[in-house]
């Protein structure tokens, strides 16, 4: 695969490793017996899912024909689920490479380049990538970030938790561009003595970057001779809606402002953080801008130990249900930060019971497990890959040892592209 990276690029080694990842899984493979979860669809007891070449191949009951040359795994009492989607992270990237100091606007940045999940998640030994903090929760795919010290940190990218190398990691890469509203930037800034130092400089500052960037399309377009500037280059793919803006906003004006910044430019937002969005929902479901907060039990997703309280009202855990029952989609994510490939993944590994809390507070389990699986996938822009169990999607697929939401139950299996990657032991 070092070969072929270094021939073919990124583009190739992804196409070259889905290939060998593929081969690797050619003899179908059966789950039997369990319950089977699609999320897009309804519970299939006593179901069938059957796995070949990375992909989900049928979907069904005790009748489904299985192959005659299949691999069956009897997971009779047990439940099988899509793999889990994080929907932020900064997990794999290091303390010193999360923000960049030397400028509040640096959308050039990519954070899949400071991306670091390297052997077993820190053990150092070599092989096959395994982030086995996460695996053992059940998260096969997340959404990497940088921290959300800078106004703009640069453009986010979706990697899956298991894979032969880096390259196969890769999903969607840039994914979004990361902004942030609101507090840490300023503070941040502050202690360099300089701007942003208020909200209005802040909101100044993302319309003149975007102003820029308009005007470097339309010079660009004009005379491509014109020398290349690779920040405002990846801001053009923003207002091309080619990726969205994710826009960390908390308080009730910072998510105002986030809407006025799309409705002005036209361009595609998404809500990180949200604490404050239940003072938002009218405004946030008629212009259909979904919101990625951050888990039930402790949504504080600033870069700060100890959250300005400004922008963190007291914790309500019906938070999620009064979001998406106002018709407003919702994923719920870790916001996890770990030390890069020196320290555990934190909080992503509880994702799932952590977001269960919300079944008590007003959610369905059915609502709650999309909230996890393909809602962020949607949000994503991955769900043609992601997120359910279904036929022609990527074969992300967990095993529990009992029903999703029960804090009895753990991840026993998770398959990724097919490939069985975690086992409890």
């Amino acid at each position: 695969m070092i070969r072929l990276t270094r021939s073919l690029g990124i583009a190739g080694a992804l196409l070259a490793a889905t290939a060998l990842s593929a081969l690797a899984q050619a003899r179908p493979l059966v789950l039997r017996g369990g319950t089977v979860v699609p999320v897009d669809g309804p519970d299939i007891p006593n179901g069938t899912v059957i796995l070949q070449g990375g992909k989900i191949t049928a979907v069904g009951g005790a009748t489904l024909a299985v192959p005659r040359d299949a691999l069956v795994v009897d997971v009779r009492g047990k439940y099988v689920l899509p793999g889990l989607v994080d929907a932020m992270t900064s997990l794999g990237v290091g303390q010193s490479d999360l923000n960049e100091p030397s400028d509040p606007v640096t959308p050039q940045l990519r954070v899949f380049e400071a991306f670091n999940p390297f052997g077993n998640f820190g053990s150092g030994t070599p092989g096959p990538l395994r982030m086995t903090e996460l695996l053992s929760g059940g998260v096969t795919t997340m959404y990497i970030a940088t921290a959300d010290a800078a106004l703009v940190g640069g453009q986010g990218a979706v990697v899956k938790t298991a894979g032969d190398n880096l390259a196969a990691l890769a999903v969607r890469e840039p994914a979004a561009m990361d902004f942030t509203l609101g507090e840490p930037p300023k503070k941040a800034a502050s202690a360099r003595q300089r701007d942003p130092a208020t909200r209005m400089a802040e909101m100044a500052m993302l319309r003149q970057a975007l102003v820029r960037a308009q005007e470097y399309d339309r010079n660009r377009a004009a005379n491509p001779s014109l020398p290349r500037d690779l920040g405002m280059e990846a801001l053009g793919r923003l207002l091309r809606r080619e990726i969205p803006a994710r826009i960390q906003a908390n308080t009730p004006g910072d998510i105002r402002n986030a809407a006025q910044l799309a409705q002005e430019f036209n361009i595609d937002v998404i809500i990180d953080g949200g604490a404050n969005a239940k003072a938002e929902i009218p405004l946030l479901a008629s212009r259909r801008i979904p919101v990625v907060i951050g888990q039930v039990s402790h949504p504080f997703v600033s870069n700060e130990e100890i959250p300005d309280k400004a922008e963190y009202p007291p914790i309500d855990e019906s938070v999620p249900a009064r979001l998406i029952n106002g018709g407003v989609k919702v994923a719920i994510a870790t916001f996890s930060r770990a030390f890069g490939s020196l320290a555990p993944a934190g909080s992503s590994k509880w994702l799932l019971l952590d977001a269960g809390i919300a079944a008590g507070y007003g959610l369905t389990e059915a609502q709650v497990l999309r909230a996890v699986t393909l809602t962020p996938a949607e949000i994503l822009g991955v769900d043609a890959r992601l997120g359910s169990l279904t036929v022609g999607k990527d074969a992300d697929v967990l095993v529990l040892d009992g029903p999703p939401l029960s804090m009895k139950s753990w991840v026993e299996r998770v398959y990724v592209n097919g490939e069985l990657v975690h086992q409890k032991r």
